[in-house]
């Protein structure tokens, strides 16, 4: 009975100990969000000089013109009218081209977008186009990241946008339209444009169908409508939308878009990385109890004590090691380093071979976070079965706990 009350009070302490983990485990945990946020600072910080996502919406004539009219009194009066007029048809070709650019440890992903834009404007015969003034407008969000000259055609004739205002292009055209006659004016642009993180797309006309190829193994489609075709590939993607003014709402109510986005970075694996810690500590912990239990080994307090903080900093080391090389070889580093110091700790302490099977068992569990880390449908599944089957082991082992002070025959 002495002999049980002295290990369940080492277990209770263990325990706590264990808990107490939590504690460097938070600090690290701290250490990497704040390193995540110097990331995402220094994302901000080069996509404003660079330019930011990008929004794409038009282009839309623009009609305004004087109408004559009396009221109720009989009097003149001149009313001025307004009138957008947007593309019946729309075909938006874009080609995107991600670089990264780097700034002192940290990569960021923009692009460059040739777009080709191509369709017809249908002027009603209800529309008054006599000495009215006509704009063609084009929005894009930050014009900061147009290149070259910015030019397109309208009915066969050519421009080039040469003024703006807040994140519209405007040009006034010279149309001849036959009044009380309904007009097809056909219109092509292109445009190349800088951006970063996501391109978005209006569906301004009345049928528009979107194009989108780039080099981003990895985009993510979200917005008001999905591809209606999608191919994404290991060098790239392809994705187009058809969009109806049957279920856009009205022309510029909604809109769809593609973002770029970077592989998962060393920050979120850390982060699911440390969501494993206290799981291995309590895990190595049970260990050398059961070492302890089986082979009257005695592990005391303070070397628990060294040998969790050891399996803690080995979320700092891959904290580290990923800042300068790919997450897989900082993690293998780490766990390697992590693994043989304390290969020379448990030889020192046990001086037999359960301190290769407590090595073992180490590594073993870092091999089992990692493939875990690479698992996304599956990872809750497959670690509750590891689970299961630790939990088993342990049973077995202290199956026999209570027989340990059975008198024996004199």
């Amino acid at each position: 009975m002495k002999f049980i009350n002295s290990f369940a009070l080492k277990i209770v302490l263990v325990g706590i100990l264990a808990l107490a983990m939590l504690i460097p485990l938070q600090m690290i945990s701290g250490l990497v969000r704040e390193r995540q946020n110097n990331a995402d600072e220094t994302v901000r910080a080069i996509s404003d000089e660079w330019s930011r996502a990008q929004t794409l919406a038009g282009p839309r004539l623009v009609f305004e013109y004087e109408v004559t009219e009396k009221d109720a009194a009989g009097k003149t009066q001149v009313r001025k009218i307004t009138r957008k007029i947007y593309p019946d048809h729309l075909k938006v070709d874009a080609d995107i081209a991600t670089q990264l650019l780097h700034r002192s440890i940290y990569d960021v992903m923009v692009y460059r977008s040739d777009l080709a834009l191509a369709g017809d404007f249908v002027i009603p015969e209800d529309l008054t186009v006599q000495d009215a003034r006509v704009q063609l407008e084009m929005e894009l969000s930050d014009l900061r990241g147009i290149e070259g000259e910015a030019g397109f055609t309208v009915a066969g004739e050519p421009y080039r946008f040469t003024d703006s205002r807040d994140a519209v292009l405007v040009k006034e055209l010279k149309i001849a339209c036959e009044k009380g006659k309904e007009a097809d004016i056909p219109f092509a642009m292109n445009l190349r444009v800088k951006g970063s993180k996501s391109m978005s797309f209006k569906p301004v006309g009345g049928i528009t169908e979107v194009t989108v190829h780039g080099d981003c193994p990895t985009p993510s489609f979200k917005g008001d409508f999905l591809p209606a075709e999608r191919e994404i590939r290991d060098d790239g993607f392809s994705a187009r939308w058809i969009v109806s003014q049957i279920n856009r709402g009205g022309p510029e109510e909604s809109a769809f878009q593609v973002d770029l986005l970077q592989k998962v970075t060393q920050y979120q694996q850390a982060t699911r990385t440390l969501k494993y810690g206290l799981l291995i500590i309590a895990l190595v912990f049970i260990a050398g109890l059961i070492v302890e239990l089986v082979g009257k080994r005695e592990i005391s307090i303070i070397q628990y004590l060294v040998i969790g903080l050891s399996l803690v900093l080995f979320y700092a080391l891959v904290l580290s090691f990923s800042e300068f090389m790919s997450f897989g070889i900082a993690y293998a580093l780490a766990a390697a380093m992590t693994t043989l110091a304390l290969l020379g700790y448990f030889r020192g302490i046990l001086k037999d071979r359960s301190a290769y099977l407590l090595v073992a068992l180490v590594a073993l569990a870092y091999i089992v976070s990692y493939v875990l880390l690479q698992m996304e449908t599956y990872a809750l599944l497959t670690g509750s079965l590891i689970l299961f089957l630790l939990l088993a082991v342990v049973m077995y082992f202290t199956r026999n706990l209570n027989k340990k002070e059975e008198p024996q025959p004199e």
